[in-house]
């Protein structure tokens, strides 16, 4: 049997960032002079404890032991290291076995998660919640996981009253399961996924976004200062190759007309559609397309932020370009000679109107936009105030996107209408034009 020895001197652990929760890994350090004679640290973590040079995950952790003023961590393999700390060492050996048996059961939650239904899920995350070592953690992973796991598009954490909050799954636009948690606790989930998204954990009283990769899919987080706390939404963006627009489940014809476009055509094409249609989906998945179309293309986004990497293509977030108007930063980009530009979500006259004199010198501009159909994105940009002779000029085409019920599921359903030359009102409820 082989064995590790680290040798601590710290009286106390010391997070490594303050957000009063407990929600960071605990971090044993050495004073000085011990570190001159070559003691070194350790980190207590969710999921591991930290060594220097390697991670012991606690799925591979056999036994803790107290021994003397330190403890033993033997593991399946038949390593084992002693740690040493002036801190109390039965509290460790606590501490370390708790953090197990909640990996333990969480990884066995994955591993089943097909026979779990929603409701076995949430009774898991309440039962998480009173977990005494870091309960938030792990209730954060089966929040996540969950939502993930049953397709959900949006979580939100919305705070009632002073004691209680709101808990609230979205899928395809409508709410598909709802329940009341402690405020307390939501305070305190929040705070780790404000920490996993690279936000300020401690900081409740301004807006705050962030994003970040969980396991196999994204999480983009939103927080906004209420009367009764912070409320919170996430996107879940599930790992999806976007391999082609024919995997979207959409009918042959739009498809096959939305993408016969794209490659044969200049100009602004826009993806409409209500929220959790699948826009962004389906811009990633024609981008997808385009980058491997076979054409030498230099295809560049600007999204806020970015919601999943794809590969081939070149992806910026509005943060990452230090311009807070899409507009502006979507003028720098245009200095860079791209041939294929897609925008996030049109918000204003301005950038609409950007997009549209771009298109107008020989760039494909892919945008996404809020619209109940084509007909009412075509007049949605005009109350904008933008110019009759853009939009005649610089519109290639809207491809609309829904969400239809059929037989009890849902479908997702495209349609498309091109522009040629110019916009006939006529021809808005066609898929096509001749």
């Amino acid at each position: 049997m082989s064995t590790g020895e680290v040798i601590m001197t710290s009286c106390r652990p010391q997070p490594q960032e303050k957000d009063g929760f407990g929600l960071m890994p605990l971090t044993f350090r050495p004073g000085r002079i011990k570190r001159l004679m070559g003691h070194s640290e350790f980190s207590i973590d969710a999921e591991f404890v930290e060594i220097p040079g390697q991670k012991l995950f606690y799925s591979d952790l056999q036994e803790v032991t107290v021994e003397g003023a330190g403890l033993k961590l033997a593991l399946a393999d038949g390593r084992s290291y002693s740690l040493r700390s002036a801190h109390d060492s039965e509290a460790l050996a606590g501490l370390i076995r708790q953090l197990a048996a909640q990996a333990r059961e969480y990884e066995a939650y994955k591993s089943s998660l097909a026979a779990f239904s929603i409701e076995d899920s949430m009774q898991l995350f309440e039962k998480t919640l009173g977990f005494r070592a870091l309960p938030y953690v792990w209730a954060a992973n089966i929040l996540l996981t969950t939502a993930a796991a049953n397709h959900f598009s949006d979580i939100h954490l919305e705070p009632l009253n002073a004691e209680t909050a709101r808990l609230t799954f979205r899928a395809a636009g409508k709410i598909r399961s709802s329940r009341d948690i402690g405020l307390n606790h939501q305070q305190r989930l929040l705070a780790r996924l404000k920490y996993l998204a690279g936000c300020h954990s401690h900081i409740a009283d301004t807006a705050q976004e962030g994003a970040f990769r969980q396991e196999n899919f994204d999480v983009r987080l939103s927080t906004f200062p209420t009367d009764h706390g912070e409320r919170a939404a996430l996107r879940i963006i599930t790992a999806l190759a976007f391999p082609d627009v024919a995997s979207l489940g959409w009918e042959a014809g739009p498809a096959d007309n939305w993408l016969n476009h794209l490659r044969s055509n200049s100009g602004l094409f826009i993806i409409s559609g209500a929220v959790g249609s699948g826009k962004t989906t389906a811009m990633y998945a024609s981008l997808s397309e385009l980058a491997v179309s076979g054409k030498e293309l230099r295809v560049v986004t600007i999204e806020d932020p970015v919601e999943a990497k794809i590969s081939g293509i070149c992806q910026a977030s509005l943060d990452s370009t230090r311009e807070k108007d899409l507009a502006v930063a979507f003028k720098h980009l245009l200095r860079q000679d791209p041939d294929v530009i897609a925008l996030g979500e049109i918000r204003d006259s301005a950038c609409i109107r950007e997009a549209l004199q771009a298109a107008l010198s020989g760039h494909l501009i892919l945008a996404t936009f809020h619209a109940g159909s084509p007909a009412q994105a075509i007049d949605r940009i005009k109350q904008m105030g933008v110019e009759d002779y853009l939009v005649f000029s610089g519109l290639r085409g809207i491809l609309h996107l829904e969400l239809k019920h059929n037989n009890g599921h849902l479908q997702p359903r495209a349609s498309f209408v091109a522009y040629c030359g110019g916009i006939d009102e006529a021809k808005l409820a066609q898929e096509d034009c001749s």
